[in-house]
């Protein structure tokens, strides 16, 4: 009974997953669904003006009656009349013979035409002998005529089934000069954006089930070994007047608490795994940009530092290099790649942030040949330099999935971290880029699960709580004065 609630359990999370990648595909794709909603609605609306055909209507009512009776010399005596078994017969033959064959051949003598230009059909009301025929065609000339004839032709083709008949006329044949099919613009439109709709909903269903991303820390578990350092939870960041993302900080006293605690356990975690190595080089990468890597690494440089560690943080990501601008600073603009002029030049391109107790060196340009800079001779005596000066030195690396940037400061760190962002690469290429990892010199000491939604239920209904707990401790924490380390 146990193992099938978690079954249960684990079928209900994986349809919660697949409705919540199917809404927030639907987020991510509105354009797409809106495009497919205009168009079908434009090709519904072409297509009816171009197929189009007026058609027009003639109709009349009238009641059936019939005679069965004879005279002696085998002559209906003509008297009509009408019963419940009257209106049972005629319900059961009355459209069986105007389908018939016979009645067409009839309709068509009568007219003197070839083919009728039209579709004949009837409605009976039940238990009654009461009738109303119908002609539609494409001209009323033609759907006036046809109904005529079929009124007069159809008692001596149904005396052969049902006996003589007469037609008493309530509604005489008549025909509108404007067609029955007038077209109604408004809903071919909406019903061709509701196909577009329809279609658009299932393009994001199927995406949605093959997205394959991860979800929980659970599924890497499934594939690999390696291990989760942390779980930072989901932080809506906020932006500048000037549209600029401002980069959540442990330092800002609004930053969620939850976010502040699991970087606080991260660096704790981190510092002890180097300490077991005996390393303080960190290289902080992802499989993507936008996972987090950079607010990740920079979080727990600030950790670190904020203990009065010397602590280093490089921008090593030459190909971006925005640390400076998600940080808010203003640099010398020259960052790592002045290793070039000597490793006295660079050093002295090291920024301190007295505010964060933090070393912090960083440009504000791309660069195209960073591999002659990453492996420039210079460099290892910077390195070399800073490892005696330092208590850490944190990597803000590349991404490892396009480029291979990341494994050029290999022989310059001490081990990898890798961020991972909930629901944003597929699983395979996660799984991929672990694997060359682990074929590097370097250990792998595990990775960072950012922007989890799940764990923490969008922490919103914990903030309060943990604000409460931790708030004033933060505040205190971070209101102490430190000295600057020169």
């Amino acid at each position: 009974m146990e193992e099938k609630n978690i079954e249960q359990d684990e079928i209900t999370i994986d349809l919660c997953i697949l409705l919540r990648d199917f809404i927030r595909g639907c987020i991510k794709f509105w354009w797409l669904i809106l495009a497919l909603m205009v168009a079908g609605g434009a090709i519904m609306f072409v297509t009816n003006i171009q197929t189009y055909t007026p058609m027009y209507q003639a109709s009349a009512t009238f009641t059936v009656t019939t005679n069965t009776t004879t005279d002696q010399n085998n002559q209906s005596d003509y008297n009509y009349y009408y019963d419940s078994s009257t209106a049972e017969q005629l319900s059961l033959t009355f459209p069986y013979i105007l389908s018939s064959q016979i009645l067409n051949d009839a309709i068509e003598a009568d007219l003197g035409v070839e083919a009728i230009n039209g579709s004949i059909s009837a409605s009976i009301i039940p238990n009654s002998n009461m009738i109303t025929m119908t002609v539609i065609s494409s001209d009323p000339d033609d759907a006036k005529e046809i109904l005529e004839s079929t009124i007069r032709v159809y008692p001596s083709v149904a005396r052969f089934v049902i006996g003589m008949t007469k037609f008493n006329m309530i509604e005489n044949p008549s025909v509108s000069n404007v067609p029955y099919n007038q077209p109604n613009y408004f809903n071919t439109v909406a019903k061709g954006a509701l196909i577009g709709l329809a279609v658009g909903l299932v393009i994001v269903a199927i995406y949605a089930f093959f997205r394959k991303t991860v979800h929980k820390t659970q599924e890497l578990e499934e594939v690999t070994n390696i291990k989760c350092l942390a779980t930072v939870p989901y932080l809506k960041q906020k932006k500048r007047s000037r549209g600029k993302t401002i980069m959540p900080s442990i330092l800002n006293l609004q930053t969620n608490p939850l976010f502040l605690e699991n970087i606080e356990s991260l660096h704790i975690r981190l510092a002890k795994e180097l300490a077991d190595i005996n390393g303080k080089t960190l290289i902080f990468t992802s499989t993507v940009a936008k996972e987090g890597k950079s607010t990740i690494a920079t979080n727990v440089a600030y950790a670190l530092a904020k203990n009065n560690k010397k602590v280093l943080l490089i921008d090593a990501d030459l190909r971006k290099q925005d640390l400076s601008k998600q940080m808010n600073l203003t640099t010398n603009g020259v960052g790592l790649s002045s290793i070039k002029y000597g490793s006295d030049v660079v050093e002295d391109a090291i920024v301190y942030l007295e505010k964060q107790n933090l070393y912090f060196l960083g440009g504000n340009s791309t660069i195209d040949d960073l591999t002659a800079v990453l492996t420039n001779p210079n460099m290892e005596q910077f390195m070399k330099d800073m490892k005696q000066k330092m208590d850490y030195i944190i990597f803000d690396a590349p991404p490892c999935e396009a480029f291979e940037d990341v494994f050029l400061l290999e022989k310059y760190g001490d081990a990898f971290v890798y961020v991972i962002k909930q629901d944003f690469v597929q699983r395979h290429r996660i799984v991929d880029c672990i694997a060359t990892l682990a074929d590097s010199e370097l250990p792998l000491l595990g990775y960072v699960f950012n922007g989890d939604s799940f764990t923490f239920n969008d922490y919103g209904r914990y903030g309060y709580r943990y604000y409460n707990k931790y708030g004033y401790r933060h505040y205190s924490y971070y209101n102490n004065e430190k000295k600057a380390i020169k």
